[in-house]
């Protein structure tokens, strides 16, 4: 029986699994097994899986979204400890063995978790990390309530004792309109234990919606209908700090990504970037104003710029 079990999530990832999947096998830690769950794919995500016959598991099931496909890839494994690895997502070699010490060294921790070294649609890094000043620590479940934690299920290691206390993800939050059952589940997963906290990027976390859109782009129009009613049932808190700062995230990565290009001279991706941040939040005046700003000679956009053009800090996904 393998002491890891890897998840992999996948729908119409026929462009990113194959390095999700490598990634894997060039863990240094290698007591694992792989179980990917095709969601109901309709491109080549299937027949690219196939091509690891042998080395990984797959589990079909209609599409019902990534919280649904992550509790019946853990019903169709085995190990100790589970990896929720999106299919778009990379882990650095040393992931899986940093994480299970962490975890053996402990047996009150619920879960392990670190940081995340961001890259684009297209796996260009972004030269930035998830976790920022104020969050490099495991959080306590009042600052879980209160404040989105930068938790990504691919950076996290789950003791599965405590997955099946909690009831592992709730798929009835896919009315709340992108991925708040992440958010769910680790308040409910701090409830069963503390967290521990690698503070070094172990993953590549991809965005998925520059300069190529992978995915959807999130529509949150339900989001605090849905989980103001659960966290207000269940904790007596509202919801709306946690969906204001998860409406931020995208529109702020899009603003770092044209921060960066504007500073390396790059004026055409910086326009694109503040471009697709305006379509994300047209109420935003400053991504209008740095748009406008890529039309300027270079030297005058950086002397214009001043601070904001240096390297963006990483908490900015949450907080500007």
């Amino acid at each position: 029986m393998p002491r890891v079990s890897v998840i992999i999530p996948a729908y119409n990832a026929a462009a990113t699994i194959a390095g999700t999947v490598e990634s894997v096998l060039a863990q240094s830690y290698k007591d694992v097994e792989i179980v990917c769950v095709d969601d109901g794919s309709t491109d080549w995500t299937r027949a690219i899986v196939d091509g690891y016959a042998g080395r990984l598991r797959v589990v079909e099931q209609a599409n019902n979204g990534p919280a649904t496909a992550r509790n019946n890839g853990a019903r169709n494994s085995s190990g100790e400890y589970l990896a929720f690895l999106d299919a778009d997502d990379v882990w650095m070699p040393q992931f899986l063995e940093r994480s299970v010490a962490a975890l053996d060294a402990d047996p009150t921790l619920s879960l392990v978790y670190c940081n995340c070294a961001l890259a684009d649609s297209e796996g260009v890094a972004i030269d930035t990390s998830i976790v920022g000043k104020g969050f490099d620590h495991p959080p306590s479940l009042n600052e879980l309530l209160t404040r989105l934690w930068p938790i990504m299920p691919s950076a996290a290691l789950v003791r599965r004792s405590a997955y099946a206390r909690c009831g592992g993800y709730r798929d009835d939050l896919r009315g709340a309109s992108f991925r708040f059952e992440d958010v769910d589940f680790w308040i409910r997963m701090r409830e069963q234990g503390p967290f521990a906290y690698i503070d070094e990027p172990m993953i590549t976390w991809r965005f998925a919606w520059f300069p190529r859109q992978l995915k959807r782009l999130p529509d949150y129009s339900k989001a605090l209908r849905v989980f103001e009613a659960h966290l207000q049932q269940r904790y007596g808190v509202s919801a709306a700090p946690l969906v204001s700062a998860r409406t931020r995230a995208p529109r702020s990565i899009l603003a770092t990504i044209g921060l960066k290009a504007l500073r390396d001279g790059d004026c055409g991706r910086a326009r694109a970037a503040f471009a697709r941040a305006i379509k994300v939040d047209p109420y935003r005046l400053k991504n209008y104003l740095r748009w406008t700003r890529t039309f300027l000679p270079i030297k005058l956009a950086h002397s214009l710029s001043g601070g904001s053009s240096r390297r963006a800090r990483s908490d900015r996904a949450y907080q500007e």
